[in-house]
């Protein structure tokens, strides 16, 4: 009675106190026990509580029967609130007579309050594993059911819980497969070996013809050892037809890929021998009739399979020729048809003898309409030149392209000219060009090219640039001039350290 932490009590058969411990005593805020002597509940508690303890007293009395271990609510007048579970049994005269009760309560609150909290987190947990579209299960060491979701429940047919609780995979179901499962099963708590992410198919008891994902692991205790398993088994049909499908129409966009790409590489061939053919028409119409025939070299490199660069040469005469050389915005396809429509438009050039500005304005104000579309391409650059061999003159046009390079014996390679060039083709319609005349003497060179020439970058990001274009020309000056461009190719490839270019190369070097 002095030590014990629990409120023990002793009342007459009118709930007066005739004895209490020193921990009620202190827990009714009395100096010592003696002072609730022939005291009752009301005097204590707050009246509903106080009714109610002086009911259940009245029954034992009435009875002489007690209880033992009831959780009540306990709360003092003063509003605090504490959890107790109480035991009272009926208090025997010296005849046996009932004389009044007496009981134990024990402070059970912090019990109480965690088991709420264990109870509040197997309810969240219950839910959470509910809402879960794969089948959740917990089995113990010998393989039975102790919890399952809805899903897991959904499979078997059951909707009940309890009818599932404390069974085997194989007392549920007849199915050879149940005794994969629990082969499986006997693996796990035998050597603790977990089973994580297996695909099966048509392997699961719960489930016809489809693809499922398993996982096993041991459920230990806070030893270590195990004392069942926790399984997860989802349904991964879906994923696995769909994997199916996007891998069948991999195969047919692999299959469909190689056609198109074995397509423009043919496209790629005609777009060379487009331009060297016409290379040769030109060498075929000078013939024999003319003062000399000039050395020409040309090199042509799409970045990807087909390109925006391209050149054209046009014979006027046994001593004439003209020169178009055109960079098409972009690369690819589009870029592609763009050279297509622009070598149509030539058609009439040579027909009507036009100078190079004209036809740089005839190409203008047939590409400003066609290229004022959002697929095609917005403009092209281009440089046309007409080369007299008889006069021993170039006339050029420029729209937006890099001067040709003169190199002439005795003095520094440079641009043929500094002047400023006209707008690129397909900006603005009604741009006018102008044509200027430049005169050539014995062994000149003039290398018309396409801005790749320079504006390949190496891994620091510098761009190859004039300069060494300059600096390379003037190295292969005495290399004949129909290897001359790949020579310097290869060296753009070397200073940029890759193996695929970012933009096309297209060049021609005439030797006079």
């Amino acid at each position: 009675m002095e030590s014990l932490p629990d409120h023990i009590y002793f009342k007459d058969t009118e709930g007066r106190f005739l004895a209490i411990s020193h921990a009620l005593a202190s827990a009714f805020g009395l100096v010592s026990p003696e002072q609730a002597v022939g005291k009752t509940d009301f005097d204590f508690f707050e009246k509903s509580l106080a009714r109610q303890k002086f009911a259940d007293e009245r029954d034992v009395i009435r009875t002489g029967l007690g209880f033992i271990g009831k959780e009540e609510r306990s709360r003092s007048g003063a509003g605090k609130t504490r959890w107790v579970m109480t035991s009272k049994q009926p208090l025997l005269g010296d005849n046996g007579e009932i004389i009044g009760t007496f009981g134990i309560s024990r402070d059970i609150n912090e019990m109480k309050m965690a088991r709420e909290a264990l109870e509040a987190h197997h309810r969240l947990l219950e839910t959470l594993i509910d809402i879960l579209p794969c089948r959740i299960f917990i089995k113990d060491d010998e393989g039975r059911l102790r919890l399952t979701n809805v899903a897991y429940r959904e499979a078997v047919g059951i909707k009940n819980p309890s009818e599932l609780e404390g069974r085997r995979l194989d007392e549920l179901l007849k199915d050879p497969r149940a005794s994969k499962s629990m082969a499986d099963d006997e693996d796990v708590l035998e050597h603790g070996r977990a089973i994580l992410n297996r695909e099966e198919y048509d392997a699961s008891p719960l489930g016809d013809k489809r693809w499922m994902l398993l996982s096993k692991v041991p459920l230990r205790d806070a030893d270590g050892q195990i004392q069942g398993i926790v399984g997860m088994a989802a349904d991964i049909t879906m994923q696995k037809e769909a994997e199916a499908r996007a891998l069948q129409a991999q195969r047919e966009l692999e299959a469909k890929n190689q056609q198109m790409e074995a397509e423009l590489a043919v496209a790629r061939e005609l777009q060379t021998e487009l331009m060297s053919s016409s290379m040769q028409s030109v060498r075929e119409e000078l013939g024999s009739h003319a003062p000399f025939v000039p050395g020409i070299g040309f090199h042509y490199e799409p970045c990807e399979y087909l390109a925006g660069d391209f050149f054209q040469a046009i014979p006027y005469s046994n001593t004439s020729f003209g020169l178009l050389l055109c960079d098409v915005m972009g690369h690819g396809v589009k870029a592609a048809l763009v050279t297509t429509l622009i070598r149509g438009l030539l058609s009439d050039v040579r027909s009507k003898q036009l100078n190079p500005a004209q036809v740089l304005e005839h190409l203008n104000e047939r590409l400003c309409p066609l290229l004022d579309r959002p697929p095609l391409p917005r403009f092209v650059t281009a440089l046309y030149g007409r080369v007299d061999l008889a006069a021993g003159t170039i006339d050029l046009a420029n729209a937006g392209h890099p001067w040709p390079l003169l190199q002439r014996q005795g003095i520094d390679t440079a641009p043929i000219t500094d002047e400023q060039c006209g707008p690129a083709l397909g900006f603005m319609r009604g741009a006018t060009y102008t044509s200027t005349t430049h005169t050539l003497t014995k062994q000149d060179r003039l290398l018309l090219f396409t801005d790749g020439w320079t504006e390949e970058p190496n891994a620091a990001g510098e761009e190859f640039g004039t300069a060494r274009l300059l600096e390379a020309l003037g190295r292969l000056q005495k290399t004949p001039v129909e290897n001359v461009l790949a020579t310097i190719a290869g060296e753009i490839t070397a200073f940029s350290g890759k193996t695929t270019r970012g933009d096309d190369l297209c060049g021609v070097l005439l030797e006079i």
